[in-house]
């Protein structure tokens, strides 16, 4: 992920490798054991499904880094949430698949405009958490799709990364680029995972203020 002033791909590092591995886990060990079903089945995903793609991520963490030039590296553990992200696309529906993309293409220009235009500093709007909030508040406004908000967090994030890089390129800076490095992988899964977690808390908050003032009818 891109932080102001240096290459993309360093700015994640405040989650470390075993923080990613630990939330995935966690969660794989959740969907074992029935809970968030009613989160799978608004993201259109059988247990088996988010199982496999939970798995296929914890395993990417593992996969090596390596050299495609002398300048560019590539860390193959970064396309696993990539081929998750396009995985779920490509298998929506063409309305959600439209609707993803576009929250995924909003979410990234929000990114990359409040990692430039705002302080050093900016706390929860640092880019590491900034990919979650700004895909799950965008889902959320745009049809509350769970699906989407998942995907905008994985897609967004890469976006801004790539965007990032070829800036760097543009700007002739002689040093070394890894893409999908371990830094963008953390940032993926945290900001996936707070997305879908926004959309699900602003649902569930909505449907209680609906229901309190039906009751009150």
């Amino acid at each position: 992920m891109y932080t102001k002033g240096s290459p993309p791909t360093r700015s994640a590092a405040m989650f470390t490798l075993p923080f990613s591995v630990t939330l995935l886990t966690f969660l794989t060990i959740l969907v074992f054991l029935g809970f968030g079903q009613r989160i799978l089945d608004r993201m259109r995903l059988t247990d088996k499904e988010a199982v496999i793609i939970l798995l296929l991520m914890i395993v990417g963490h593992f996969l090596p880094t390596i050299s495609l030039t002398s300048r560019v590296a590539l860390n193959l553990g970064g396309l696993i949430p990539i081929g998750v992200a396009l995985y779920l696309l490509f298998t929506a529906s063409s309305l959600e698949r439209g609707r993803a993309a576009g929250v995924s293409l909003i979410s990234a220009i929000l990114v990359f405009l409040t990692d430039k235009l705002l302080p050093l500093q900016p706390g929860l709007l640092d880019p590491v958490f900034s990919g979650g909030i700004f895909a799950g508040l965008t889902a959320t406004v745009w049809g509350r799709s769970r699906r989407s908000a998942f995907i905008a967090g994985l897609l967004g994030v890469f976006l801004v990364d790539l965007a990032s890089l070829v800036q760097l390129w543009l700007q002739g800076l002689q040093q070394e680029i890894t893409l999908g490095s371990g830094g963008l992988f953390s940032s993926m899964v945290v900001c996936a995972f707070l997305a879908v977690l926004i959309t699900e808390v602003i649902g569930e908050i909505r449907e209680a203020i609906h229901l309190g003032g039906s009751s009150n009818e």
